[in-house]
């Protein structure tokens, strides 16, 4: 009672699912990626199990459409649905004859979209295009796209909306981490257990990371935000987040820009009302220079002209 899109990037060899139903958490179960592997997505009746054994049958060389052809021929095959995709290219779906209707599956070259109990016939088909029509994008927003048409334009689960996610792998920067312990790269890890429009939230959540990814980089050894031109970036995508307002409030401050840093303080303080006490510590700790955080701190205690 999904729909879900497979795809391979070849242009970086990243992997990706984006996947939305009328279930709670529908993450916990249908994406199945491996970098260098493949990427799969298990639905109707299929164990979640059946994802590993996919991934590991991708491992040994056997491709998407060999792959289909042995989960095809095991028991309960006949009310399961799976979407494969391997990352030398190629891809493949099965769809037992006793999947609830209205099902659907369409695929070319890298992608492949598997759907069941849909409001309309056609779904994976007007899937497979709006991800086509959308190559000029980075690829996780193509699934996020595609995912979309799929439940916007098409209706998506008959029951109704209730999680979605996107999933994608990169196999050049799936070791990588910042001193955050967060990847920076081609790695997308979103998900909406729960809510009324999952697939909204989930374009809201792209743009988030998105935003993120570019605070990320505005960090220095320290853990500390400096690059400016990064916090620029982040907050032209994401614009209301107290994350990237409170980068540039911190970077400014410690750049000794008080002026420009002061709407961003003052509107940091205002949703948070802890700000204080986090220039405070930071002041303390050595991370921001006492000077500097007791020039900001007087500025949040003066009113606004």
């Amino acid at each position: 009672m999904t729909v879900s899109i497979v795809a391979r990037d070849p242009e970086t060899g990243r992997l990706g699912v984006a996947t939305a139903s009328r279930v709670l958490a529908v993450d916990a179960g249908v994406p199945h990626l491996r970098p260098g592997v493949g990427a799969v997505a298990v639905q109707a009746g299929a164990p979640r199990r059946w994802g590993t054994l996919a991934l590991d049958a991708l491992h040994t060389g056997l491709s998407a459409e060999d792959v289909a052809a042995v989960v095809g021929r095991l028991p309960g095959a006949d009310a399961a649905q799976l979407g494969i995709v391997a990352a030398g290219g190629g891809a493949a779906v099965v769809s037992g004859p006793r999947v609830e209707a209205a099902v659907s599956a369409a695929w070319h070259d890298d992608v492949c979209v598997a759907a069941n109990l849909m409001e309309h016939p056609g779904v994976a088909e007007r899937t497979v295009a709006a991800y086509d029509a959308s190559s000029a994008q980075p690829f996780p927003a193509r699934l996020v796209a595609a995912l979309a048409a799929a439940a916007d334009e098409m209706g998506g689960d008959l029951r109704g909306r209730q999680s979605a996610a996107l999933r994608v792998v990169d196999p050049a920067t799936s070791s990588g981490e910042t001193r955050s312990g967060r990847p920076v790269g081609g790695e997308v890890d979103l998900r909406v257990d729960d809510a009324r429009d999952p697939v909204g939230e989930l374009r809201r959540l792209w743009d988030l990371h998105r935003s993120f990814q570019h605070l990320l980089h505005a960090m220095n050894p320290d853990g500390l935000y400096e690059d400016l031109t990064h916090i620029e970036a982040a907050l032209a995508i994401a614009p209301d987040d107290l994350t990237a307002v409170g980068a540039a409030a911190l970077a400014l401050t410690r750049a000794g820009r008080l002026h420009d840093a002061t709407p961003f303080l003052r509107r940091l303080a205002a949703e948070e009302p802890r700000t204080a006490l986090r220039l405070r510590r930071l002041a303390a700790s050595g991370r921001l220079d006492p000077p500097a955080a007791h020039a900001a701190l007087q500025l949040l205690e003066d009113p606004p002209d």
